[in-house]
């Protein structure tokens, strides 16, 4: 399945010509990878970061990724979607890991080889997503969560250890997600809703070229939200996707998920690093750390920065979404 993409502006815009040659590489060896898939246990849990987009789960998977024994998707092993586990076993055999990361990105997207990557194409085709967009009640049944399990043990066993990923589309399936999988950790980040909004914006604007352009996933109400001034689109989809996954992480037990702010993350990464491996350790995991975080991170406000009648014009917006169910 190929996934429907925006336009971007030119500095984000991705090459067709290579992209059409990975969809043909990946094409060729998903036979060769599928035909060598077990029926297989996890060799340890999962682990999924998860959040509305721009709350910083990006700066948390690049956390986690350099200072946590666990093993992560980088850039070489995403190029395989189709064959995730000659993707992770390629990495391993090629890439050395190195000691820290340079804590950037783009929107989510990071720089380099070795920085951890969305992996959003292999979760796309996975779950049957032709776009970023929510889809009808029924299609969570039309999942192939027997394949589901398969792929992500077979992955697990290459991978011989805690396997960490940033599963956007999960946050409508975390339920039976963990059905199938129930040895997974899941670590929300929540960030202030005004700076959220104001971040999807820039999104908007740099990413697309437009502030009416829609940006990152699209909740059930995005067929009303559209018609909305960009403020109530901001917040409603802030709104509703952190609905969605509250909803979602109610439905899995306690032992099973984990909250950390971004404001926390940013003020001290060393202790939220502890509280993950506390909650493995209550899945009867040990997870060892790596290496020394750093102090702190920049704490990213983007409401001190925007305009006064910007961030009254989003609170009314929230408190209009919030009150509608559409």
């Amino acid at each position: 399945m190929t996934r429907n993409e925006p336009a971007t502006t030119a500095k984000y815009h991705k090459d067709p010509v290579e992209e059409r040659f990975l969809d043909e590489l990946n094409t060729a060896l998903s036979t060769f990878e599928e035909a060598r898939y077990r029926e297989l246990e996890l060799s340890a849990p999962l682990l999924y970061v998860m959040g509305v987009p721009r709350s910083g789960t990006t700066l948390l998977s690049q956390l986690l990724a350099f200072h946590l024994e666990v093993v992560y998707i980088d850039h070489l092993a995403a190029a395989f979607w189709r064959a995730p586990v000659t993707g992770l076993r390629l990495s391993a055999k090629l890439l050395q890991r190195p000691t820290t990361s340079s804590f950037r990105s783009q929107f989510g997207r990071t720089d380099g080889i070795h920085e951890p990557h969305e992996f959003g194409y292999f979760w796309s085709d996975l779950l049957g997503y032709p776009e970023l967009a929510e889809q009808g009640e029924d299609h969570e049944d039309r999942i192939d969560w027997q394949r589901f399990r398969t792929v992500l043990t077979n992955m697990s066993q290459a991978a011989g250890g805690v396997l960490l990923f940033k599963p956007f589309l999960l946050t409508w399936h975390l339920k039976r997600a963990l059905q199938v999988l129930p040895e997974t950790l899941v670590v929300r980040v929540e960030r202030d809703r005004i700076d959220t909004a104001l971040s999807l914006l820039r999104l908007r604007q740099r990413f697309l070229g437009s502030s009416e352009a829609w940006a990152s996933l699209k909740p059930r109400a995005y067929s009303w939200l559209r018609e909305r001034p960009v403020a109530q689109q901001l917040a409603g989809q802030v709104h509703f996707l952190d609905e969605a996954l509250t909803s979602q992480l109610r439905k899995i037990p306690a032992r099973n998920r984990l909250t950390v702010s971004y404001e926390d993350l940013c003020a001290a990464p060393g202790p939220v690093i502890e509280r993950i491996r506390e909650a493995f350790a209550r899945l009867g995991t040990t997870v060892d750390p790596r290496g020394m975080p750093p102090m702190a991170f920049e704490l990213h406000r983007p409401r001190d920065q925007a305009e006064s009648a910007l961030v009254i014009d989003l609170e009314q917006a929230f408190a209009a979404v919030a009150a509608v169910t559409p």
